[in-house]
């Protein structure tokens, strides 16, 4: 874990086709920044995508966020209660994906989690579970794209 500008490195991983990623936090309970940096070689490929806000809604033990930039694969990231012992989400195809767990990060009061999906797969659900037990599980929608001019509804 390092940290600059205030700002806190929580997570790191690797991905499929080489790419490497790091998890960044910074803010307050009021409005923390979770953000991914994604890494080809030494190349930044994504220079930071993630979500904002409280760090959790009342009554929840996770935020969650997930996005896809170009022709890279789905990222699926959350930041948890520390008593969270597992964060899970499914793909539209079926497959569990078991993400990178962060220890509790004290400054934060948090843990945090992250993973590319399999290439050619899109988040359906994520699921923060302790010790087997799923504590919360939510969908994860993905907006359709864009119809392309002219082929919209009323074309």
């Amino acid at each position: 874990m390092s940290e600059s500008a205030g700002e806190v490195e929580v997570l790191s991983g690797a991905a499929a086709g080489g790419l490497r990623w790091e998890v960044a936090c910074s803010g307050d309970d009021e409005d923390l920044y979770t953000m991914l940096r994604v890494y080809s070689g030494q190349k930044r490929v994504v220079a930071g995508s993630g979500f904002g806000g409280p760090k959790l809604r009342p009554g929840s033990v996770m935020s969650e966020w997930r996005g896809r930039t170009d022709d890279l694969p789905y990222f699926v990231m959350a930041r948890t209660v520390p008593a969270v012992t597992r964060v899970v989400a499914t793909t539209d195809r079926g497959a569990d994906v078991v993400l990178e767990l962060s220890q509790p990060v004290e400054r934060f009061g948090l843990r945090f989690a992250a993973a590319a999906l399999p290439p050619g797969h899109m988040p359906a659900t994520i699921r923060a579970e302790r010790d087997g037990a799923v504590l919360e599980e939510r969908p994860q929608r993905v907006p359709r794209p864009f119809p392309a001019p002219g082929r919209g509804p009323h074309t």
